[in-house]
């Protein structure tokens, strides 16, 4: 799981989702809205997602923060 900052000053957590048939999420969270977020991770498979994960700084999260989907669980 990361935190972060996003250049507006709103804090997020990041964390991965290993989802059915090995598609990989990337969950995005914040306590002042209770907003929930989804963007789907470019790996075969969790560790690689993790890899991708540990390599991306603020900015980058905070840019896949805007690419991302509204939570939908079974979607």
């Amino acid at each position: 799981m990361r935190s972060f900052e996003t250049p507006d000053g709103q804090h997020w957590q990041a964390a991965l989702l290993e989802a059915s048939y090995g598609q990989v999420l990337l969950i995005f969270s914040t306590d002042a809205a209770g907003d929930l977020r989804q963007h789907s991770m470019p790996a075969e498979h969790l560790a690689e997602a993790t890899e991708q994960l540990a390599a991306l700084d603020d900015a980058g999260l905070a840019a896949l923060l805007t690419q991302a989907a509204p939570w939908q669980p079974g979607g």
